[in-house]
């Protein structure tokens, strides 16, 4: 139970200075008065009562704070509606009152009156017990402020260095590459740093080029190969949405993406005890593995050990004494401080052992002891029977909850709140704390304007105790974003603080039996058609409810008024499309999130949410937002990225004095959407102007004041369609839009002048860019001197259509510079749609170097001459539609094969629809001799054929020795392929019509092929006679290729091994294969099979 900082809020609310000066207008302020002092002669008895353990009476204390809170909240939402309505002209008035039965001040009196009296009827009875129970008074526990933070990579780990050395040789045993796969199982107690050991393997440099596909999974409780395939699949596909829980479907994904590579696998927190359940998982992971896989498994389990390994297990010993001192040490008197004096040394060293070398304990207890600096504060942890329980039972629970008693009385709650999370849950550090604010778990002391700041410190602070853990900041397509994790005793900490106050159905044995009494829940998905009815019903005193995969159409049946407002709801998620009016009466409600839906338009009664901090809009269809949004006084974050309907804002955002997140900003000053709205807002993180064509005069940019608004970390500035037709207003808003100076991401569309402000020119303003995006810039002739920004990333240049060169000549910082480095940090570079583009420097092209330039693409640049001659650790190349300066069969030739010898570290190599590309490559790719993938698609001239100046080769001297996969799709007139090179393991042939069975004859000795498929290659008239010798082939798919009509004896016989096999419109072939053909017996021991043909009318 939270009590303590429940009452504190209850407290707080009765000396609401809006509350007060409401409830004595009406009358009420006696109650109210009898309320606070009431509260607070029971605060000072809260911790006695909770040390005698009289639940019962602690439970209806709760449910009456609970109470008391709804009641307090409408005082004060009531005292903001009358405000809002007094600023109103008479037509609002009448809308806003019309939504609302009470607004007769005799009514709403008499209602509210009744609601108070019942509560303190309630607390009158509390009071009467309390006494009965003589519980002795206590003051608050003293808060102690931790040392400040900021942002931290996980500590340095200790005393495993040993462990990990012997792992990574075990897993980069040469033996490896003979074998299979290979399971090696980590094995210890909660607490040991299993996990931790494994995100050290996994991590290693060494491991990292070893492997050529790295995948996490956490398992925890629930070992369901289902579940498990889906998540490996999304981990290797970055992130790609798994829909499907077809297994058949999922085993024939996961073995196309596993086959092809030497892979690591993690599999972390595995609990499963059933070897059945094992095997299942183990038949998707073993088929057909590339040689030299490992799988890491890390499982408190040595039962599990033995089902899994096939290594011997690795038992993770506790640290060394030496070593747990270090651990305690650091964490009890941090880094860089004077050392502790002899006796708290001793004591400290006492306490380390008796840790039993469990690194989470020993995190733990440092980080409580951190704060105490008295001999006898360390000597009562040293004495409690907390840390002996460590040697006999190994429970490190309570010293975890020994920890957490440390901690101040709202931190606590905030923690316990995560149990909502599922277990491995990545918790996004901002959703976090706007539900904290939601639920009032964040104490106001002083102004709420920082409410956010103090949050911060509460989520730092936990996660500088421990309680959370694997912080990351991730990129976004609008700057970033930071996640975390709990490590699994954490959240089993969480879980049993919270109770039945918190649930989410993952976690749950039965999802369909949720606690009646449950305040906040998280459903990933809701079977049948959703209705909020239904919930709030079953669920009366539900304070979160976040539904994140369903899109609700209606979500409230017909009468539901009355549910709504007697609801407690403070934060709510759902996708939805038609929003109704009635969600006007939730006036609690702090949170909520509609985002990712098909929402066109939100009622009007929205904007009577007076209490509303966070609205989040993102990704939907929403065109028009609610006219009286400045009503929303508690407005603090307003969503809107993704929005691109979105053309106007209403009237008035710019008095929502506490409103600081506001992604998007669409100007229209014809109805009332001024950028002056922008000026006295204290904007934060992301926000896009877009309509700034619709700016009519400079002044009003002026006024909005960017330059001020120093917590935006990425600014994109849109005008409406790209105008060939140059306008001065165009050139003097862009040059009053000046951005402070930590900038991280600027994007610039649409802007149609002929040249770019002076404060991009200088480059102070933009030199802590990260990423740039400039983007149909038109009338741009040259661009500022972006070779010089010092942290510059990711450049993004597209449809600039009047630039020539991106480094000019007259620029003095190149043509007088020492160092040939330019771009110093650029790693992505995208040139797309630049139609006059002939080279990166005007003139001085051997200066233009990219030392850290990983990934080009270019796109539509017709005229393009040259490439960045020093990109020395260039891996991606992808070039697209008509930049004919790569193959050019003309005088020009020479050129070409100039610009490929700057290409020798290429991994990666895609070519898409380019006309220009006729012949095999073969000079052109003598320089790629790194090259692993390469892809061709639609590209309409390609034949394939050898140009008549290009050397004849042979296997033993041709080009691209290290290609593993090649891709040739829709090129119409490719009738041959040179490549012979013998590391292939991936070949794909689509949409070639011309190939025949002469063009494939130098692909020979594909003693590695994995993966072979054709389709659509209608010329292919019997099986290549050069590709029979496959021992490799595990895949084999072959479409609408009716002239193949038999294997050879060879492939026949590798058959049996395949672990996938699909013929389509193949006749015969489908009749040798079906059952009773001459190959069924061949083909029926796959597992993944599909023939068919389609049938003919």
């Amino acid at each position: 139970m939270f009590l303590s900082p429940l009452i504190s809020v209850v407290i707080k609310k009765a000396a609401d200075s809006l509350t007060e000066q409401f409830c004595r207008m009406r009358g009420l302020d006696k109650n109210r008065r009898k309320l606070h002092w009431q509260l607070e002669a029971i605060q000072q008895k809260i911790a006695d009562a909770e040390e005698r353990g009289e639940e019962l009476w602690l439970k209806e204390l709760e449910a009456a704070a609970y109470a008391a809170v709804d009641v307090l909240d409408e005082f004060q939402y009531e005292a903001l509606r009358q405000n809002a309505i007094s600023q109103q002209p008479g037509s609002s008035v009448k809308a806003i009152k019309s939504f609302f039965t009470h607004e007769n001040p005799a009514i709403f009196r008499y209602n509210m009156g009744n609601k108070l009296a019942k509560v303190l009827e309630k607390i009158d009875e509390i009071v009467t017990e309390m006494n009965k129970f003589n519980f002795a008074a206590r003051g608050p526990a003293p808060s102690i402020k931790r040392e400040t933070h900021s942002l931290v990579i996980e500590s340095e780990v200790i005393g495993r260095d040993g462990e990990k050395e012997k792992i990574v040789r075990e897993v980069l045993d040469p033996q490896r590459k003979r074998d299979n796969i290979s399971v090696l199982v980590i094995v210890g107690i909660g607490g040991l740093g299993k996990t931790t050991l494994a995100q050290l393997v996994y991590n290693d440099e060494r491991v990292k080029a070893h492997f050529e596909l790295l995948l996490w999974v956490c398992v925890s409780s629930d070992f369901d190969t289902v579940n498990i395939s889906k998540s490996i699949l999304e981990v290797a596909t970055n992130g790609g949405g798994v829909s499907t829980s077809n297994m058949e479907v999922l085993q024939s994904r996961l073995r196309g993406i596993l086959d092809m590579k030497r892979y690591l696998l993690v599999l972390d927190d595995v609990w499963n005890e059933e070897s059945d359940k094992w095997d299942d998982l183990k038949t998707i992971l073993f088929s057909g593995a590339s040689s030299g896989s490992v799988i890491i498994v890390t499982t408190r389990s040595k039962r599990a050990a033995s089902i899994m390994g096939t290594l011997r297990s690795h038992d993770l010993a506790s640290l060394t004494d030496k070593d747990s001192w270090k651990l305690f040490k650091k964490r009890a008197f941090g880094a860089g401080v004077k050392e502790p004096t002899d006796e708290l040394r001793i004591i400290g060293k006492t306490i380390a052992c008796k840790c039993v070398g469990l690194p989470l304990a020993l995190k733990a207890v440092g980080n409580m002891l951190r704060t105490k600096t008295e001999v006898h504060e360390w000597r009562a942890i040293l004495e409690s029977n907390i840390l002996d329980g460590l040697r006999s039972t190994g429970n490190v629970l309570p010293v975890l909850k020994l920890s957490y008693d440390n901690l101040p009385l709202h931190t606590k709650q905030c923690f316990a709140f995560c149990a909502i999370f599922p277990q491995d849950y990545a918790i996004e550090r901002d959703t976090l704390i706007q539900l904290w604010m939601a639920n009032d778990f964040i104490p106001t002391v002083g102004s709420i304007e920082n409410l956010e700041d103090k949050a911060r410190d509460i989520f730092y602070e936990l996660y500088w105790g421990s309680f959370f853990q694997d912080i990351k900041e991730e990129e976004t397509n609008y700057g970033s974003t930071i996640k975390c994790k709990m490590h699994d005793l954490m959240h089993d900490l969480a879980t049993q603080i919270a109770g039945n106050k918190c649930s989410n159905e993952q976690e749950l044995k039965n999802p369909s039996i949720v606690p009646k009494e449950v305040h906040h829940l998280l459903k990933l998905s809701v079977e049948g058609p959703p209705k909020l009815n239904n919930v709030l019903k079953k669920f009366p005193t539900i304070r979160t409810y976040l539904v994140r995969d369903n899109v609700f159409e209606h979500p409230l049946e017909e009468k539901s008024s009355s549910l709504l407002k007697s609801c407690s709801l403070r934060a709510l998620r759902f996708r939805i499309q038609y929003p109704p009016k009635e969600l006007g009466y939730m006036k609690h409600i702090r949170y909520l999130d509609f985002s990712g839906g098909i929402l066109k338009t939100l009622p009007e009664t929205i904007s009577t949410l007076y209490n509303l901090q966070t609205l989040i809009l993102s990704h939907t269809g929403i065109c028009a937002l609610p006219t009286q949004m400045r009503n929303m006084v508690n407005l603090r974050h307003l969503f809107l990225d993704g929005c691109r309907f979105l053309k106007h804002m209403p009237i008035g955002l710019g008095q929502l004095k506490f409103l600081q997140t506001l992604t998007k900003y669409a100007v229209d000053s014809d109805k009332g959407g001024s950028i002056k709205e922008l000026e006295n807002l204290i904007l934060c993180g992301h926000v896009t102007l877009s309509g700034l064509d619709n700016v009519k005069d400079r002044e009003d940019v002026e006024t909005a004041n960017l330059t001020a608004k120093t917590n935006l970390s990425s600014l994109e500035l849109e005008w409406g369609p790209a105008n060939k037709k140059k306008t001065r207003n165009y050139e003097a808003v862009l040059e009053a839009l000046v951005p402070h100076n930590e900038i991280k991401y600027l994007a610039i569309n649409g802007y149609s002048g002929s040249d770019f402000p002076k404060w991009m020119k200088e480059t102070f303003i933009i030199r802590n860019l990260k990423r740039l995006r400039l983007q149909n810039c038109i009338n741009c002739v040259e661009l500022p001197p972006l070779w010089k920004l010092p942290l510059l990333e990711n450049l993004n240049l597209e449809k600039l259509e009047s630039l020539v060169h991106i480094v000019l000549r007259t620029c003095e910082q190149v043509v007088g510079s020492k160092s040939k480095i330019i771009f110093p940090a650029l790693k992505i570079l995208e040139v797309r749609a630049l139609p006059n583009l002939e080279s990166w420097h005007e003139e001085l092209s051997e200066l233009v170097g990219f030392p850290k330039l990983n990934e080009l693409i270019i796109d539509s640049c017709p005229k393009l001459l040259s490439v960045p001659v020093h990109a020395p650790i260039l891996c991606k190349l992808e070039i697209r539609n008509n930049c004919d300066c790569f193959f050019s069969y003309r005088p020009t030739k020479v050129l070409a094969l100039e610009l490929w010898k700057s290409f020798i570290a290429l991994k990666t190599l895609a070519i898409i629809n380019s006309d220009a590309l006729v012949f095999w490559p073969m000079e052109e790719f003598r320089s790629l001799k790194c090259l692993k993938l390469l892809a061709v698609t639609s590209c309409i001239n390609f034949t394939g054929s050898l140009q008549e100046s290009s050397l004849p080769t042979s296997c033993m001297e041709g080009p691209l020795p290290q290609l593993e996969s090649l891709f040739i799709w829709d090129c119409q007139e490719l009738v041959e392929v040179h490549v012979c090179s013998k590391s292939l393991k991936d070949l794909t042939i689509k949409g070639c019509p011309k190939i025949s069975q002469e063009g494939l004859a130098e692909l020979t000795n594909l003693t590695e092929l994995i993966w072979l498929e054709f389709y659509n290659c209608t010329k292919l008239r019997t099986w290549p006679e050069n590709m029979e010798h496959l021992p490799s082939l595990r895949y084999l798919r072959i479409s609408c290729c009716p002239g193949i009509e038999s294997f050879p004896e060879s492939v026949q016989q590798c058959l049996p091994s395949l672990q996938s096999l699909v013929i389509l419109d193949c006749p015969a072939l489908w009749r040798r294969c079906k059952s009773g053909g001459d190959y069924f017996h061949l083909v029926s021991p796959i597992p993944d099979r599909v023939i068919e043909i389609e049938e003919s009318d």
